[in-house]
């Protein structure tokens, strides 16, 4: 008999996600276990199993803490090692850059110096430039700024704040996709459309931009990305410039899978499912 899926999430998890991960675990006679944060007590020990399938879908804090008691060496989940379950999401970009990945140039800005952010626009080629808080999604947190004036009233806004803006070049000409990285192979790719009124884009409601897609730059890009975050799963998100140059933006995890198999009709739950059954039965090999 397979062992049970262990699915941690929560209200902020959208029912297309559970709902898909439980039909790809139906399909395959997997027990489909939710954990539901709210209710979690860690008091109660809960053990898994050697063997046993172990998914976060849910984003918050609490969440984390909840899989990470869960978690155990012989358990399977999408980290590629027991250390990457505690590794800090916001380090990404510049581990990329290390890595030699191309991303659009960035500057990490740490105070309010107005000295400091002049330089930093001469580096990124000027204005416009985008200005990024992280820790928002589906675009919020990302702005175009065109002026001057905009940008230091912009900045004082968000130091005000307590936030860490990122500064980096604007890539005009590009059409942004998203991969998603399942084990070591790109399983979906679509494009993504800009928003009305909005430089920002969002994915398309056209089964015709989905595509299971044949290794190329843009895939082998993504699965770097995704082994960079020492993840086995991420949504990755690149530009590619009319040049054909290609630029890596983020690559998320958890990310929200089921935009390309609702709309494009691509089994990714039912390939999240078959990785994480082959890496249990490796485990228990061991």
């Amino acid at each position: 008999m397979p062992p049970p899926l262990y699915c941690v999430t929560d209200a902020t998890v959208p029912a297309t996600t559970t709902e898909l991960l439980a039909e790809a675990c139906a399909a395959q006679g997997v027990a489909y276990v939710p954990v539901d944060v709210g209710r979690f007590d860690p008091c109660e020990e809960i053990e898994l199993r050697a063997g046993d399938l172990l998914f976060r879908p849910a984003v918050s804090y609490a969440a984390v803490r909840v899989e990470q008691a869960l978690f155990a060496d012989s358990v399977a989940t999408f980290y590629a090692s027991g250390e990457a379950l505690c590794f800090d999401g916001a380090a990404a970009p510049l581990l990329f850059a290390r890595r030699g990945l191309p991303i659009p140039r960035t500057v990490t800005l740490l105070r309010n110096d107005r000295a400091q952010q002049r330089r930093a626009v001469e580096l990124l080629g000027g204005l416009p430039l985008v200005v990024k808080v992280p820790g928002g999604e589906g675009g919020v947190g990302v702005m175009r700024v065109e002026s001057w004036a905009s940008l230091v009233s912009l900045l004082d806004h968000l130091f005000a704040g307590g936030r860490t803006p990122q500064l980096m070049t604007y890539v005009a000409d590009a059409v942004h996709w998203r991969v998603v990285v399942v084990g070591s192979r790109a399983v979906a790719a679509y494009r993504n459309h800009p928003y009305p009124d909005d430089f920002r884009s969002g994915p398309s409601h056209d089964p015709a931009d989905y595509e299971v897609p044949s290794p190329s730059p843009l895939t082998e890009l993504a699965v770097a990305a995704t082994r960079a975050i020492r993840r086995e799963l991420a949504g990755v998100d690149i530009l590619a410039h009319a040049s054909g140059r290609l630029y890596l933006l983020e690559a998320n995890f958890p990310c929200y899978f089921p935009q390309a198999q609702v709309v494009g009709g691509i089994d990714v739950a039912g390939a999240m499912l078959e990785h994480l059954l082959a890496k249990s039965r490796r485990l228990l090999e061991i």
